[in-house]
């Protein structure tokens, strides 16, 4: 929980979207919203993030699109497209570590979905990868 003055928050989402018609992709990028687990595979994200209540999850899920598919159509020659939308569902204090476990699953679940690494582009804010482990997100 953030405490924030007098005020006090603690709002919680598990996000996910995929690509159009799901094709295999990799990377996603972050913003102000914080990041507690991710599971990036070939054709679709699940993020689990905290935000302050004056904030919107639509500005960082447009750029975490935005960013990612730039950074993959500049390494493969076919366009990579996200999907229209995502999903979004707010969870409470209670339910993270369930939330977290199954983000942390997905890998194991969608194994043969497991995209290899793309290098970021030097100078450029960190995005997500896979190669990210959930022990060190936790």
């Amino acid at each position: 929980m953030t405490k924030p003055g007098h005020r006090r928050f603690g709002l919680f989402a598990h996000i996910t979207w995929h690509t159009w018609r799901r094709q295999r992709v990799v990377r996603a990028a972050r913003n102000s919203v914080h990041v507690l687990a991710q599971a990036v595979m070939a054709d679709h994200v699940h993020v689990l993030v905290s935000f302050r209540p004056d904030q919107t999850l639509t500005p960082f899920i447009r750029d975490a699109k935005s960013e990612s598919s730039r950074r993959v159509n500049a390494t493969k020659p076919d366009r990579m497209v996200w999907a229209r939308g995502y999903y979004a569902g707010s969870l409470s204090h209670t339910h993270l570590a369930a939330a977290r476990m199954y983000i942390a699953r997905q890998r194991a679940k969608h194994s043969d979905l497991i995209p290899p690494r793309v290098d970021r582009p030097r100078g450029r804010a960190p995005g997500l990868t896979n190669s990210d482990s959930p022990k060190a997100l936790a």
